[in-house]
């Protein structure tokens, strides 16, 4: 699965996209939209239509958005630049990534390809600010807590499971195509970068001198030259 970004920036206003510019990004925080079923640029718009000022039941002002929604086929929208300030986590606004998360029903737990692109995207920006999501991604409730994501401030365990599986997702290796010389002649091989060492598959060597084969018997790969 390849996670698809769609940048649809709210319009610079003092509710929702106020253009601050964000500090050094510590972490990320995770919330749930509270609305089963909405998707995700029915979420967006909403952050949009803050921009008049609109008001809650006690006559407050609401101030709220993030910087992406996931969505319920898997989606992301990107609601501001990560360079910005979002109004999602009270004082954790000025050094925080917010994400909201679209869900299909009360009670609330992320389901595949919703879960999976939330992964996606946790493992893409702990990637990008070398951040722990063992340590750094944190969910609304543990900076103001609200009962959001509500699944996952009721259910602690699936929380921490999420995040273990993000941490496992970055730690794997990486892998990429580079180009060697093999016998006199330049060859593209595929590598495995494990602690800075590149581990190249036995099968990308072989050519008119190396034969690569495997005895199904002792399971063990041969190498043949010729």
């Amino acid at each position: 699965m390849k996670m698809k970004v769609q940048n649809n920036y709210l319009t610079v206003n003092a509710y929702s996209r106020p253009g601050k510019k964000i500090g050094i990004i510590t972490g990320i925080v995770v919330h749930w939209v509270a609305n089963p079923m909405s998707t995700a640029l029915a979420n967006r718009n909403y952050f949009e239509g803050l921009k008049v000022g609109k008001k809650n039941s006690n006559g407050s002002i609401i101030y709220a958005s993030s910087h992406y929604i996931v969505g319920l086929d898997g989606e992301v929208i990107a609601c501001m630049p990560e360079t910005e300030v979002a109004y999602h986590a009270s004082s954790a606004n000025s050094h925080h990534l917010g994400i909201e998360v679209c869900h299909k029903d009360w009670e609330g737990q992320f389901v595949s390809p919703i879960y999976e692109t939330l992964l996606e995207l946790i493992v893409d920006i702990c990637n990008r600010y070398k951040l722990n999501p063992l340590t750094n991604v944190i969910r609304h409730y543990d900076v103001t807590g609200k009962n959001c994501p509500k699944y996952y401030v009721e259910h602690p365990e699936a929380w921490e499971q999420l995040k273990k599986e993000a941490n496992k997702r970055l730690q794997k290796e990486e892998i990429e195509e580079i180009m060697i010389q093999l016998n006199g002649k330049e060859k593209k091989v595929t590598t495995i970068n494990k602690e800075g060492t590149n581990f190249i598959k036995l099968r990308d060597l072989a050519d008119e001198h190396i034969d690569i084969g495997y005895d199904k018997e002792k399971r063990i790969p041969i190498v043949t030259i010729k």
